[in-house]
């Protein structure tokens, strides 16, 4: 009987382990998602108000373009929020022959 009730002590500290363990990641997960949706908000703000020009335009349109790939990657935008963010705020009357290369990863 001893022996029953220790293996039994065991398999429930495991189990209560792996379900703490589960339920941090998944809070890590929520709130991770968010602040790197909050980062690519801000650095697309940051992407619009620059002008081609500026000489810190593309590594900053390369740092955006980046962070949403990963971002698409891991499934933190749904299907209608990847044109939402690709469309508002593009550079439309501004002579950049280029644009923005948010459209080069969309045909995966």
């Amino acid at each position: 009987m001893n022996f029953i009730a220790n293996a039994a002590a065991v398999a429930t500290t495991a189990i209560g382990v792996v379900a703490l363990l589960a339920l941090g990641l998944g809070v890590y997960w929520l709130f991770n998602k968010q602040a790197r949706l909050r980062d690519i908000a801000e650095l697309r703000k940051k992407l619009d108000e620059m002008q081609p020009t500026d000489p810190e335009y593309s590594a900053v349109r390369a740092l955006h373009t980046s962070m949403v790939i990963d971002a698409q990657r891991w499934g933190f935008f749904h299907s209608d929020d990847v044109s939402g963010c690709h469309d508002s705020g593009a550079h439309s009357g501004s002579g950049d022959a280029a644009g923005h290369s948010d459209g080069g990863g969309d045909g995966h």
